[in-house]
């Protein structure tokens, strides 16, 4: 089992020996439950300290083809570094299971913060606050070479300080070694150039058809290959039902949906009570040019996130200063560590579309076999961190992972 030392500063890491695994936490609570295994609160024993245990059946895994899926995940867990991220702090296997010890967000899963709010949707400045971290984070994603390919509520969870994290990065596909980040001057010279993330994405192509029925963008549905512009069509959607508490193409079954994305236009209506009335133009034209049915007029298409953070509907957004703002949703929280676990649904209510799965084939193939060697234990320490006491966080880590309400 190995040990790497990760900092803000630098991507450099130190390996030590650790002895770190199942029998080192006790399970508190289910948080969530896949078709591959399940989500618990666990806590590390002899400390007070929480954490989110992904539970993975190799079995099930096995059966249902996702076994790439899972060595994808930790590499892109493994080597993340950034606030609206999820922090993975520990991963190792058993005979049967594989675990990802990740950070505890107590405010849980933003699509039931939403659910229980008011017509279940935010007003616009609060819908542009949540799409400008989203975006932050799309970002960050296409610059280490990914495509996240499942954005939705769902898989966006919240931080005690009401800041997002992205999480589950099961669907998610990468390139290796990802591109060069290129350029893009900026129309005004009073702003420095953006980076275009499109170059460090601009080679993967895939037929993979994944994602969730009612994010699905177009051309993952013809199943002539997709590229990164599937996450600027998910961020439309996503801006879409936080405003309406519905999604654009919502049918009464599967082909329906599919059918209204391939074909229908889209359609703003008013905003649910109490907040009513019609969403500005520059929402309005946001949403269109990022839910363009052809990839290659798609917002995004042609710098990644340059062209959507240039967009007028972000002219009021420092995108460097989204940690220190303060979020349009606080969580509730009645214990002072979250053990109560208040924000969390029992189950969860929508599944991952996975057609490519064989799983029954692959199952006596490989069941003989130790498909899984590939799965580093490790556990990551974060810049603070001590190296005598995994569950203290340093002050240093803290204040550069997201800014703690007062």
């Amino acid at each position: 089992m190995k040990l790497c030392r990760r900092t803000y500063s630098s991507s450099s890491m130190k390996i030590k020996n650790v002895q770190v695994g199942p029998s080192s936490f006790v399970k508190v609570r289910m948080l969530g439950k896949g078709d591959v295994g399940k989500v618990y609160m666990v806590r590390q024993k002899g400390t007070d300290k929480l954490y989110a245990m992904k539970v993975l059946s190799k079995r099930e895994m096995i059966k249902r083809n996702k076994i790439k899926r899972a060595l994808a995940e930790q590499e892109i867990l493994m080597t993340s570094n950034h606030p609206f991220i999820v922090t993975l702090y520990h991963c190792f296997q058993s005979q049967d299971y594989l675990y990802f010890v990740m950070e505890y967000c107590m405010g849980g899963e933003f699509f039931r913060a939403l659910q229980l709010r008011v017509g279940k949707c935010l007003d616009e400045e609060g819908a542009r606050f949540y799409a400008a971290e989203v975006t932050a984070a799309l970002e960050y994603l296409h610059l280490q070479g990914h495509i996240y390919r499942d954005l939705k509520p769902e898989n966006i969870l919240l931080h005690q300080s009401g800041h997002i994290m992205l999480t589950d990065f099961d669907l998610s596909k990468g390139s290796s070694p990802p591109g060069q980040p290129g350029v893009v001057k900026s129309k005004s010279p009073n702003v420095p150039p953006w980076i275009d993330t499109k170059s460090c994405v601009g080679a993967l192509r895939t037929n993979s058809f994944v994602g969730t029925e009612e994010y699905i963008a177009p051309e993952v549905i013809k199943g002539c290959g997709h590229t990164s512009a599937v996450d600027w069509w998910t961020l439309g959607i996503l801006i879409y039902e936080m405003l309406f508490g519905t999604t654009p193409f919502k049918g009464n079954g599967r082909n329906e949906t599919f059918s209204k994305i391939l074909h229908t236009d889209i359609h703003f209506p008013h905003q649910p009570a109490p907040y009513g009335g019609n969403i500005s133009s520059n929402t309005k034209s946001l949403i269109r040019k990022l839910l363009q049915k052809d990839e290659h007029t798609r917002l995004g298409s042609r710098a990644g996130a340059a062209d959507v953070k240039q967009h007028p509907y972000f002219k009021h957004i420092n995108f460097a200063l989204l940690r220190n703002m303060t979020p349009p949703i606080t969580p509730a929280v009645q214990e002072p560590n979250g053990i109560d676990a208040i924000n969390f649904r029992k189950l969860q209510e929508s599944m991952s579309l996975d057609l490519e799965a064989d799983g029954e084939k692959m199952l006596q193939k490989l069941e003989k076999s130790n498909p899984f060697e590939k799965f580093d234990s490790l556990t990551l320490y974060h810049n603070g961190d001590s190296d005598t006491e995994q569950d203290e966080e340093g002050e240093e880590y803290e204040a550069s992972k997201v800014v703690m309400t007062a």
